[in-house]
């Protein structure tokens, strides 16, 4: 069993952090804060920490080949061409419905998958995939709070959380087609035990499932069984990735939002953090850049 607790980070306060990923290149993590509407980064060499305030909710984002992010904010698909830049809207989605974006990652050919939440309890969630050339599809909906998703080393299946319904499903990931079939649920997080959020999936194939409400990220096996958790100093723990050197460091978001109001977990709470572990995490994969309009990545205005 892994038994150990993660170290703090970064020092950001999020009202709710979430998405973070790694760039290998940059050696760079970044992260979103969900209804602040920002895009945090943290860079290794340099251990400094900053953020761009994109002006809408922001749910994930995704790092585009090249340079510059895709991100699921609250009017759709926005294309950021860098660090210094305006986003601009590619694509919208759910523009009539009081839903947003949550959770979004890039599958192993490169699509953007990502679900929406909805902000009013009459409307539910779908989950989007965003082909190279902007083209979006609804995979399903009827989605309680679409959250953490993530794909088995081969391709072979597609991990998806359903807040709401305190359920990690396995699906069977049709790769040419970009679609998740079969159902079946593969965790159920029991009521009183805090509420699956994020995740992600090892190179071993074991899910790495951050618990809000319970102050941990859990690993499971491939067939559900519980093998350990990382335990996190504040409560409402959010997503995870690994990145680091080795590849072995697993990044950890948390959110301020409905965390308690003294004490150290209190101070913590929103912030990020990090533990070397036993495991390695998978190749992300990069948003093409070629399918992408031009003058969406074109440089224009300076912050």
């Amino acid at each position: 069993m892994i038994e150990n607790q993660a170290t703090p980070l970064a020092q950001c306060h999020a009202e709710v952090g979430e998405g973070p990923i790694y760039d290998p290149v940059s050696e760079a993590l970044y992260w979103v804060d969900i209804p602040a509407g920002r895009l945090w980064r943290w860079v290794r060499a340099e251990h400094s920490m900053d953020y761009l305030s994109i002006g809408e909710p922001l749910g994930s984002v995704a790092l585009i080949e090249g340079g510059g992010f895709l991100l699921a904010a609250g009017r759709g698909v926005l294309v950021l061409p860098n660090w210094t830049d305006l986003p601009r809207l590619w694509q919208p989605v759910e523009e009539d419905l009081a839903t947003q974006f949550n959770d979004g990652k890039c599958d192993p050919n490169g699509r953007f998958v990502a679900g929406t939440a909805a902000v009013d309890p009459r409307f539910t969630g779908a989950l989007y995939r965003v082909d190279h050339d902007g083209s979006t599809h609804q995979l399903f909906d009827g989605i309680g709070m679409s959250n953490g998703l993530d794909w088995s080393p081969d391709g072979v299946y597609f991990y998806h959380v359903d807040t709401l319904t305190q359920t990690v499903c396995r699906y069977d990931w049709d790769a040419v087609a970009g679609e998740p079939r079969n159902p079946v649920p593969l965790i159920v997080v029991p009521s009183g035990d805090g509420l699956p959020d994020g995740l992600c999936v090892d190179s071993e194939g074991c899910l790495w499932l951050a618990v809000w409400g319970a102050g941990e990220v859990r690993r499971y096996a491939p067939d559900g069984q519980l093998l350990g958790a990382v335990s996190v100093p504040t409560s409402n723990v959010t997503s995870c990735t690994f990145g680091g050197p080795r590849g072995n460091r697993l990044f950890i978001t948390t959110a301020a939002q409905a965390a308690p109001t003294r004490g150290r977990a209190a101070a913590l709470a929103g912030d990020v953090f990090v533990i070397d572990t036993p495991a390695r995490g998978q190749r992300r994969q990069l948003f093409p850049r070629s399918g992408i309009p031009p003058a969406l990545l074109e440089t224009r205005t300076a912050w």
